[in-house]
């Protein structure tokens, strides 16, 4: 994770900067939201979206794809803006596709508005490229474990030697407003018992809650 700290190009900075600058306006704009978790985590974000997520823009609902879960869902913009950012196309709820980018700019700028495709926090079936609702804490890294142990079965299921069809993997970004809930250890110990090495979980230790400092 130490890597993630390095910015190594002019051009990393500034796609880290637009979604900082993204997320900043849009909640100005809407004069609701969370502004500094998607500030803060837009480096680790950055990085996992451009170098190690499996992905296709065109093709949000590929069987195979990587799963990223935003647990701290308030922080609902920093998903907002990868989505604009990487292009990622939009298809309606028969997964059909729509021809258009799942999150445009005139969808950022209605942020948290009636009807956006920017909501609060993500929904799934509503946004193209959400792969779970979440915003009660805790949720998205309960789901990322179902949703893990869905790949090891269908993977068991369906895969041949030579012909790996599922092996996809499933990052869960998650506070300390997560690890508050009961659910969140009880998934993390659901995960431990059945080693699923395919799971990922990046922390937000950023030594605060909504309540004040975790010290």
């Amino acid at each position: 994770m130490s890597s993630m700290n390095r910015i190594t190009d002019a051009r990393d900075q500034l796609c880290i900067d637009t979604i900082r600058t993204l997320a900043m306006d849009a909640v100005q704009a809407a004069n609701s939201g969370h502004p500094g978790t998607p500030m803060a985590l837009a480096p680790v974000a950055y990085w996992l979206w451009n170098r190690y997520l499996r992905f296709d823009p065109n093709d949000p609902i590929w069987p195979n794809r990587d799963r990223f879960v935003l647990s701290v869902g308030h922080a609902s913009m920093l998903l907002y803006a990868l989505l604009h950012l990487s292009g990622v196309q939009a298809v309606n709820r028969q997964d059909e596709r729509l021809g258009h980018p799942a999150v445009t700019l005139d969808d950022i700028k209605r942020f948290r508005q009636i009807d956006s495709q920017c909501p609060g926090h993500p929904e799934y079936r509503w946004t193209s490229g959400v792969e779970t609702t979440t915003g009660p804490l805790g949720q998205g890294v309960a789901t990322s474990v179902g949703m893990a142990i869905a790949q090891r079965w269908i993977a068991a299921y369906f895969n041949r030697p030579g012909f790996e069809l599922f092996a996809y993997h499933v990052y869960a970004l998650y506070g300390d407003g997560c690890m508050m809930e009961g659910v969140s250890g009880e998934a993390a110990s659901l995960a431990g018992h059945l080693k699923l090495s395919n799971l990922c979980w990046i922390y937000d230790n950023n030594h605060i809650t909504i309540e004040g400092h975790t010290d």
